[in-house]
């Protein structure tokens, strides 16, 4: 006899997946074996895993699209940042590290192509 698992069980159970699942997705992607995939799976695991990642760095924020600042461990840079240049064309700085994490900002998806004024990157 099986035990029928409710929407609220199975919700919980995908959670502890959740992150180590992005980072194995992340790992996978850095292979050779990724490139062999047909291009829809590719595009699909990528978003997937980015994101993830980009759902972290923006959790909390009324718009996306606006300048991002927040703390990530510093083991995770790489996908983090490839996550905030593929949903909002700009790059993610490092602004300080803090013990095993970094403070990092994105100037955001509105800013995508302009230039920071002199002195003003973070501001």
């Amino acid at each position: 006899m099986t035990k029928e698992m409710t929407p609220e069980t199975i919700a919980e159970i995908n959670k502890l997946f959740e992150t180590p699942n992005a980072f194995t997705k992340w790992k996978f992607m850095q292979t050779p074996y990724f490139d062999k995939l047909p291009d829809a799976v590719r595009y699909t695991v990528e978003k997937e895993c980015l994101t993830h990642y980009f759902n972290i760095l923006t959790d909390g924020m009324s718009d996306w699209k606006l300048p991002i600042s927040g703390t990530i461990p510093t083991s995770l840079l790489n996908p983090f940042r490839a996550a905030v240049e593929y949903f909002t064309g700009t790059e993610l700085f490092v602004i300080e590290q803090e013990d095993t994490n970094f403070k990092v900002f994105a100037r955001g998806y509105y800013m995508m192509g302009e230039d920071a004024p002199k002195g003003e990157m973070f501001g």
